[in-house]
């Protein structure tokens, strides 16, 4: 007994250790066509690879290879990696592989490498290594086809493949859907690819047009379902994956599944186990094991239609049933039927025409699409919103130009010289006007227009703007009280001087730079059939671009220095430091913006908007600034036209001129307040200034502003008693107010002497 229990245990081990011995390791790799994140074919190949390697527990990791339909020395490394790295299991899975993967098998085939190759038929090789894939979706898109059918409501369906080399998909697909719907209406087309997403889609979407409502496919993504769905019809799942998981139960009818994990499973264990079935040959089927299935239907189909697409489908389980094969339609191809009015399988799987139709039924083949290179020109909403703000705004600085036109004589657009406030307004609508141009699309006008008027618009601006605030500078500054006569013809050539600078550099930017428009792909999200035109210079043209942005930047240095000088004025009328020092403020806040966008990679669109933007909202609000208090005031406290102005203060270097004079005569005051204060009766009217026209003579202003003196002093009811020095101080008063009236106004300087 201990002997048979002995020869039992030694025959179990030697049995064990021999099947030990002849198991080995399975190394896949998958060699697929296009990216495996496509969540249609070659994401179902790689998914198979992954469960395989886990429900084999396989102890070397597998490997994977896609895209190789890009190029053939892509495909051919890949087929030399793959054996380099050991792999013993290598399933080709693209069709535009299965020479390559036959010549590699070929010769290799004495090596321990086993093959999976997706064709139609056995090599003609003998290769017993080499198991054939015969992916056929012939079934699966025949029911698809019926299920078109059964669903469309214009009576027209589609579909879209690489080629014609693959028509047998489109005619199973015509023949479900024409099975279903006698008068079906079919259109076709070929993208040239199987994965092509923008292609694919644009097809989808001319098919649509002509009138189909659902569309099949061959392609390996779900671009031309997603074209379906856009359209608001009900998409199909013909990439083998469940498509509802991604777009949602709403937008997919029915899709079919491919699942490969048992395929992978299978010939994995053949390797492992070493029992390579020899020449082996695998079709795909809807039976059990076959591959194929459908997913659920989509609540939006109704029961009876569900019924006859599963009514549909068990019937096409039977693999002697082929209703995409027998179809007396194949007769105008030129093909002869057999005793059951069938084509073969290999002449229906080789065709690469579409059906024709018959006389309830009408095919239309749009051949090979290809997408049309489109324009893509600024939004339509940029271009409105910042020519609708822009024109707005003229309309505002226009209104502005009225008001300073019919109120020049009032006294607080007099002040601020009237001929200097229309310069600034004129600038800001050649600001105005460059927004417009800016946001209209390139070319060689706009290119060259839209930055001569930017640049003139704010050269006018802050030219007049400095200028006319230097005077104010001068005038004041003036602790001696020397005679200054600084009228307005006296300042247009400094504004004409920074205008021609600007001039200059405009024009060797436009001489040198060759301003041009020119067309450009690949730019911000544009795809590869769109373009854009952006304008463009040469390195001289972008050198004179950084030599004006400097010269603007030396302008606005100048008004802050100005700025800075005329804070001290206490006279309201003329000091507009806070409005000046706030608009250089805004503008170089946003060159700060700018400037980092005109060196750095932004997208075109964003560039113009953030430029246009930035330029309306400075001007606009330096306009409210200095004009808007001044229409204020008007309205508040009235136009007060013709009217003087007073002040009742002095600037800070009149203050510390007489400052210093009281300093030096605080000991003789003792002394004379012995002999009594000599009073002096002065009318707070001697302190006022009157505006008088540009076209009064010197001599006429003179002896006005005198008898006006006499005349007030005279007739004042109220009178003041000051001290001598007060006097001075008065008398420095009227004088720079006396000044600075006549010159703002463009009349000659009053001599101290005659006040």
């Amino acid at each position: 007994m201990k002997n048979l229990i002995s020869i039992i245990l030694l025959i179990l081990i030697f049995f064990n250790y021999s099947k030990f011995v002849k198991s080995k390791n399975c190394k896949i790799a998958v060699l697929l066509s296009g990216d495996f994140s496509d969540l249609g074919y070659n994401y179902q190949f790689n998914e198979a690879r992954v469960k395989a390697e886990s429900i084999l527990k396989l102890s070397d990791f597998s490997l994977y290879y896609k895209n190789l339909d890009e190029s053939e020395e892509l495909s051919e490394a890949s087929f030399k990696d793959a054996i380099a790295q050991g792999a013993n299991l290598i399933v080709v899975a693209s069709s535009g592989q299965t020479e390559m993967g036959l010549k590699y098998a070929k010769l290799y085939k004495d090596s321990d490498i086993y093959w999976i190759i997706k064709t139609s038929a056995r090599p003609v090789d003998y290769l017993p290594k080499v198991a054939v894939l015969d992916f056929n979706t012939d079934r699966a898109h025949f029911t698809l086809g019926y299920f078109a059918g059964k669903m469309s409501k214009t009576g027209v369906v589609g579909f879209v493949s690489p080629g014609a080399y693959i028509a047998s998909n489109g005619n199973a697909f015509y023949l479900g859907a024409k099975e279903a719907r006698s008068n079906i209406t079919f259109v076709t087309t070929f993208t040239g690819s199987w994965f092509n997403p923008e292609v694919a889609y644009k097809a989808a979407e001319m098919l649509i047009s002509n009138g189909a409502d659902f569309l099949g496919m061959s392609q390996d993504d779900m671009s031309v379902q997603k074209a379906v769905i856009d359209s608001g019809s009900l998409g199909l799942g013909v990439t083998g994956y469940p498509t509802r998981l991604i777009y949602g139960s709403a937008n997919i009818g029915l899709s079919y599944i491919t699942d490969w994990t048992d395929v992978f499973v299978k010939y994995a264990s053949h390797v492992i186990n070493d029992t390579w079935p020899d020449s082996d040959y695998y079709k795909t089927s809807l039976n059990p094991g076959g591959s194929l299935l459908f997913d659920e239907y989509s609540y939006l189909v109704p029961q009876s239609i569900r019924d006859l697409v599963n009514n549909e489908i068990e019937i096409l389980k039977n693999d002697d049933f082929n209703p995409f094969r027998c179809n007396p339609m194949y007769i105008d191809l030129g093909y002869k039927l057999d005793v059951n009015g069938c084509i073969s399988y290999n002449e229906f799987e080789k065709n690469q025409q579409v059906l024709k139709g018959d006389k309830y039924s009408k095919t239309i083949s749009f051949g090979t699409y290809t997408i049309p290179i489109e324009f893509v020109d600024y939004s339509s909403s940029m271009k409105l919103g910042i020519t609708i703000t822009s024109s707005i705004c003229i309309f505002l600085c226009i209104i502005s130009i009225i008001i300073v036109l019919v109120f020049r004589t009032a006294r607080i657009i007099k002040s601020a010289s009237p001929a200097f406030l229309f310069l600034i307004l004129m600038g800001c609508i050649l600001i105005f006007i460059g927004c417009i141009i800016f946001s209209q699309s390139p070319n060689e006008g706009t290119c060259r227009a839209r930055v001569w008027l930017l640049s003139i618009g704010y050269t006018i601006f802050l030219g007049s703007l400095l200028v006319k605030n230097w005077r104010i500078w001068l005038l004041f500054d003036n602790p001696k009280l020397k005679k200054r006569s600084i009228t307005n013809w006296k300042l247009y050539p400094w504004v004409a001087g920074i205008l021609a600078a600007d001039v200059l550099i405009l024009a060797f930017w436009q001489g040198l730079g060759n301003i041009r428009s020119e067309s450009r792909i690949g730019i911000d999200s544009l795809t590869k059939y769109q373009y854009t035109n952006v304008c463009s210079s040469n390195d001289q043209g972008s050198i004179a671009l950084y030599i004006l942005l400097v010269f603007h930047g030396i302008k606005l240095l100048v008004a802050c220095f100005i700025s800075f000088k005329i804070k001290v004025v206490d006279i309201d009328e003329f000091n507009e430091s806070k409005p000046i020092a706030s608009s250089v403020y805004i503008i170089t806040f946003c060159l700060f913006i700018v400037i980092p966008l005109m060196v750095s990679p932004q997208s075109v669109t964003s560039q113009v908007t953030t430029i246009c933007v930035c330029a309306i909202v400075t001007t606009l609000i330096s306009i409210i600034l200095l004009f808007g208090s001044k229409f204020y005031k008007m309205i508040t406290q009235g136009a007060a036209l013709n009217q003087t102005f007073a002040s009742s203060s002095k600037s800070s270097s009149f203050s510390q001129s007489l400052e210093k004079k009281k300093t030096g005569e605080e000991d003789d005051s003792e002394s004379s307040e012995e002999n009594g204060k000599k009073a002096i009766v002065v009318t707070q009217q001697s302190v006022l200034a009157h505006f008088s026209s540009d076209t009064e003579d010197d001599e006429n202003e003179t002896q006005q502003i005198d008898e006006e003196k006499d005349e007030q002093i005279a007739g004042s009811n109220e009178d003041i008693i000051q001290p001598e020095e007060n006097i001075e101080e008065n008398n420095v008063s009227v004088i720079q107010s006396k000044r600075l009236s006549n010159q703002l106004n463009g009349e000659v300087e009053i001599d101290s002497n005659n006040l």
